[in-house]
C-alpha cells in the first residue's frame, strides 16, 4: 500500500512541492499528436506521408517548391472531483489568439545523372509539439485532514535547522510547532512537531493550478528514392521548451473555533531550454497499392534552465508568537535557480498504408504504432560533477514503462474534395496501470479543398484523458492519499494553406 501511495504522489503530471525531478522528465516526453491539418484529421497517423514523423516520406514530393502553413486554436475543458463528492468543478481555457501549429518549405534538387535516383528534396519546417496551456481548480471540504498533517509527518525529527525547505517555510510562517515536554526546571523538545496551536481539522480545501508553454520543433529533413521503390530520409531537429506554472493551494473556514484562520501555499515553476535529435526513415513500396515503413527517432538531448519558487502565508486569529510580535499574518518564502539537461526516450514508428482507386474516387487508410520507452529517459546535471539526480532516475525506471501508441486514418478523395477522419489511441507511460492510468484518446475529422496550385485543408481533433491528481498525503488516515480525480478534454482546430510553384 505504501508503495502504492508514494508512486501515485510522484506521477501525477503537475508539478509536485519539489523540482528536477521525474515529472519533468515526463512532461516533455509526452507529446501531443497534432501536425498539419491533413495530418491531423488522420489521427495523426503520419509515419508515411509527413517528414516530421518519417523523413523518408518527403521523396513522394513531386514539383519543385511547396510552402505551407498551418493556424491551430486550441480550448480546454477540464472537470474536477474531490473527495468523492457530489459537487464537480468545470474550467474551461481557450486560447484566443490563434498560433502556428506548422510551417514549411519543401525544396527539389537534381541529386543523380541516373534515372535510378530520384531528386534529393529538402524540407525545413517548425511544428507545434505540445501546447501546455490548462487551467484546474479543484476545491471540496476535508472533515478529515488537512496539509498541515503532511508537513508535520516530513518535519518529525528534525531539528529546525535541518528541515527541508518546504517544511522550513511551513515552520517560519508558524504553520507547525515544535512539541515541548517540561523535564525537572528544563523545556526540552520531544523531536516531534504538531500543527499550530493544535490546530482543529474540518476545513475548505482549494487548489487553482495555472499551466502554459509550448514544446516546438524545427526540423530539416532529406530525402530521395530508388528506383521509385525504396525512399530514404534523414532529419536533424531542433526543440524549444517553454514551460511555466502557477498553482495557489488555500485551506479556510475551519469548522471549529481555530486560532489558525487560513494558510495559502504558492508555488511558481518557469523553465526553458532547448535541445537535439536526429531522426531516420524508410519506405518500401512492393506494390502500387501498399506503403510499409519504418522510422527511428533518436532520444532528445535537452538543455533546460528553471527558477522555483514556493511561499506559504498564514493568517491568524491571534499572534502565535506573543514573545516576539503581535503580527496576525506571517509570509516566509524559498526560491532557487537551477540548470539540468535532461534526455526524453526515443521513439520507433512503423507504418502501413492501402492506396485504392476506383474511377475517380480515391481512398488512403494509414496506419501508425509507436513504441515509447518512457522509462529510458534521464536527468543530469550541467553544474556538478556528481549526479544529484540518482534517486529520480530511479524512480523514472521504476515508474515508468513502454507504451504504444496506435493511429489510424482514412481518406476519401473525389476531383478536387477530400474528406478525412482518424482515430489515435496514446498507451499509458506508466508500469503499474492501477496507479494513475492516464492513456489518451484522440478522435479527428478534416476536409481538403484543392484549386490550381493551392490547397487547403481543416482538422478538429478532440483529445480526452483522464488522471489522478494528488494534492498531498496524510499517513494518519488508512488511505493517506487526498486524491482528485480529474477529466480533461481538448479540442484543437487546425487550417491548412499550402502553395506549391
Amino acid at each position: 500500500m505504501f508503495n502504492k501511495i508514494l508512486a501515485c504522489l510522484y506521477l501525477t503530471l503537475i508539478p509536485a512541492l519539489h523540482a528536477q525531478n521525474e515529472i519533468d522528465a515526463l512532461r516533455y516526453s509526452l507529446l501531443s499528436n497534432e501536425n498539419t491539418a491533413g495530418i491531423s484529421a488522420l489521427g495523426g497517423a503520419g509515419g508515411l506521408l509527413s517528414h516530421s514523423y518519417n523523413p523518408a516520406s518527403l521523396a513522394f514530393f513531386s514539383g519543385n517548391n511547396l510552402l505551407s502553413i498551418s493556424i491551430g486554436n486550441k480550448s480546454n475543458y477540464t472537470e474536477t472531483n474531490y473527495l468523492s463528492q457530489l459537487e464537480k468543478t468545470q474550467n474551461a481555457t481557450t486560447n484566443l489568439i490563434p498560433f502556428i501549429q506548422n510551417a514549411g518549405y519543401v525544396a527539389s534538387l537534381q541529386f543523380s545523372e541516373t534515372e535510378e535516383w530520384s531528386t534529393l528534396n529538402i524540407a525545413l519546417s517548425v511544428n507545434r509539439k505540445q501546447n501546455f496551456n490548462q487551467n484546474t481548480t479543484i476545491k471540496g471540504h476535508n472533515s478529515k485532514s488537512s496539509m498541515l498533517n503532511q508537513f508535520v509527518d516530513n518535519a518529525q525529527n528534525i531539528a529546525p535547522d535541518d528541515l527541508g525547505w518546504n517544511e522550513w517555510i511551513a515552520y517560519n510562517s508558524f504553520l507547525i510547532d515544535p512539541e515541548y515536554t517540561i523535564e525537572g526546571n528544563d523545556t526540552v523538545w520531544t523531536g516531534n512537531y504538531i500543527p499550530t496551536g493544535n490546530a482543529i481539522i474540518g476545513q475548505n480545501q482549494t487548489k487553482k493550478i495555472s499551466e502554459s508553454g509550448l514544446v516546438n520543433e524545427v526540423d530539416l529533413a532529406f530525402s530521395s528514392s530508388y528506383k521509385d521503390w525504396i525512399f530514404l530520409g534523414g532529419s536533424i531537429g531542433f526543440t524549444q521548451i517553454k514551460y511555466s506554472y502557477q498553482s495557489i493551494y488555500i485551506e479556510d473556514e475551519f469548522n471549529e473555533e481555530n486560532n489558525l484562520l487560513s494558510f495559502q501555499n504558492n508555488e511558481y515553476l518557469f523553465q526553458e531550454g532547448g535541445g537535439i535529435n536526429l531522426k531516420f526513415g524508410a519506405i518500401l513500396k512492393p506494390l502500387p497499392f501498399l506503403r510499409i515503413g519504418c522510422t527511428y527517432h533518436s532520444p532528445t538531448y535537452n538543455e533546460i534552465s528553471e527558477f522555483y519558487e514556493n511561499s506559504i502565508e498564514t493568517n491568524f486569529k491571534e499572534s502565535p508568537d506573543l514573545e516576539v510580535t503581535t503580527d496576525l499574518v506571517f509570509t516566509e518564502q524559498y526560491s532557487s535557480e537551477y540548470k539540468f539537461t535532461l534526455n526524453t526516450p526515443a521513439k520507433s514508428i512503423s507504418s502501413l498504408a492501402l492506396i485504392g482507386k476506383y474511377k475517380k474516387l480515391r481512398a488512403l487508410m494509414t496506419v501508425d504504432l509507436e513504441r515509447i520507452n518512457y522509462g529510458s529517459a534521464k536527468l543530469a546535471t550541467i553544474d556538478y560533477y556528481s549526479n544529484p539526480f540518482d534517486t529520480a532516475n530511479e524512480n523514472i525506471n521504476q515508474y515508468y514503462g513502454v507504451a504504444y501508441n496506435k493511429k489510424i486514418g482514412l481518406l476519401f478523395s473525389l476531383e478536387n474534395i477530400s474528406i478525412r477522419g482518424g482515430y489515435a489511441m496514446f498507451g499509458s507511460p506508466f508500469q503499474s496501470k492501477n496507479l494513475n492510468d492516464w492513456h489518451q484518446e484522440y478522435i479527428s475529422f478534416g476536409l481538403g479543398y484543392k484549386i490550381d496550385s493551392y490547397s487547403f485543408d481543416i482538422a478538429i481533433a478532440k483529445k480526452s484523458h483522464n488522471e489522478d491528481y494528488i494534492l498531498y498525503n496524510d499517513f494518519d488516515l488508512p488511505n493517506p492519499s487526498q486524491e482528485a480525480k480529474i477529466n480533461s478534454n481538448t479540442n484543437t482546430f487546425i487550417i491548412t494553406c499550402s502553395y506549391k510553384f
